[in-house]
């Protein structure tokens, strides 16, 4: 059984496309192109679910059209659209970490590198093009991976270092 410990979220099956069961894939960020992986997970009803990718090519700057194994046909393809989809953190190349996993951050605490601790997360919002984490005082921050500084797994601190400006010195969002 695959936890949630062994995979990156990548992103989100849109549709279908076309009527021989290609699926469109809106990504999240450029992990699955950036690496040689030949397994997408989808979340099937709460349960991680590996799929064997017989082909794929990119749509657009943000979607991959995939072929799974198995997937022969729209009716089928139906089946999966919404579900979230993963890949496995071992197929993913040495230099990404977990700055590429929003998903994964709930419940770290988030650090500015000038103002120090800034809240938990308690929400990643990626219904847009910018992904955004709540934190449990309320406030929304953009969180992209040229801000991450730094991301400490085991004490569950994420360390940031946010542009100038869009943090007084009181911490105060502005």
């Amino acid at each position: 059984m695959i936890s949630e410990h062994e995979i990156v979220h990548i992103g989100r099956i849109q549709r279908t496309h076309g009527t021989k069961g290609e699926l469109q894939c809106r990504m999240l960020n450029t992990c699955w192109e950036d690496n040689d992986a030949t397994f997408i997970i989808l979340n099937v009803n709460s349960i991680y679910v590996p799929f064997r990718v017989t082909d794929w090519r990119t749509k657009g700057s943000e979607d991959v059209l995939l072929t799974l194994q198995g997937v022969n046909s729209e009716q089928h393809a139906l089946r999966y659209v919404g579900t979230e989809a993963y890949m496995l953190r071992s197929d993913l190349p040495e230099n990404i970490g977990i700055a590429t996993d929003f998903g994964s951050l709930t419940g770290y605490t988030l650090c500015d590198t000038e103002h120090g601790v800034l809240g938990t997360i308690t929400a990643i919002d990626t219904s847009t093009m910018n992904t955004l984490v709540q934190l449990d005082n309320g406030i929304l921050l953009p969180l992209y991976e040229d801000f991450v500084a730094e991301a400490d797994e085991q004490a569950k601190v994420l360390t940031v270092r946010l542009p100038k400006g869009l943090i007084n010195n009181e911490c105060d969002i502005i």
